[in-house]
């Protein structure tokens, strides 16, 4: 737990995962991409994507789409296994919006698509108010200045 007045930022991990299970008879590839549940607004952020033993040449497409618009994040294809961080720009919107993550992974004997809900956020700033003493008595002046700040603690130009 931390000290009073910190906040602690929780993230839940979404994990797409495929062909985990692997017959006896036919090996097909396996993939896995990773990224946070709940995304800044704006923010850049990122996620990673694995493919493991692939049998072919695959296309590995990660698509976030909303109501208004699909987003290619990233498109790869490789005959060769890869692990792979990509950084990209959440879009901006008002409050929260829930849109769908896709991948799709294929190739000429191989075809997954899976689909799963990430919720893009915008937090407020946060105002800070400062004093120039602890305590004042009586009929004393108060001096103090505000600033605002975002969620990694840059200051933003809010009043």
């Amino acid at each position: 737990m931390g000290r009073p007045g910190n906040q602690m930022w929780t993230w839940t991990l979404c994990i797409i995962l495929c062909g985990m299970c692997v017959g006896p008879t036919v090996a097909e590839p396996h993939y896995m991409v990773t990224i946070p549940a709940v995304l800044e607004a704006g923010a850049e952020t990122k996620f990673c994507a694995s493919l493991m033993e692939p049998n072919e040449t695959l296309t590995m497409t990660v698509t976030l789409r909303s109501e208004e618009k699909n987003t290619t994040l990233h498109e790869k294809t490789s005959r060769e296994e890869f692990r792979e961080c990509i950084q990209f720009q959440v879009p901006l919107v008002e409050n929260e919006e829930v849109t769908k993550f896709e991948v799709e992974v294929q190739g000429n004997k191989f075809y997954s698509k899976e689909v799963r809900k990430v919720l893009i956020k915008s937090y407020p700033p946060m105002y800070f108010i400062q004093t120039d003493k602890p305590l004042y008595l009586p009929g004393q002046t108060v001096h103090f200045r505000v600033f605002s700040m975002d969620t990694k603690f840059r200051p933003t130009n809010q009043l």
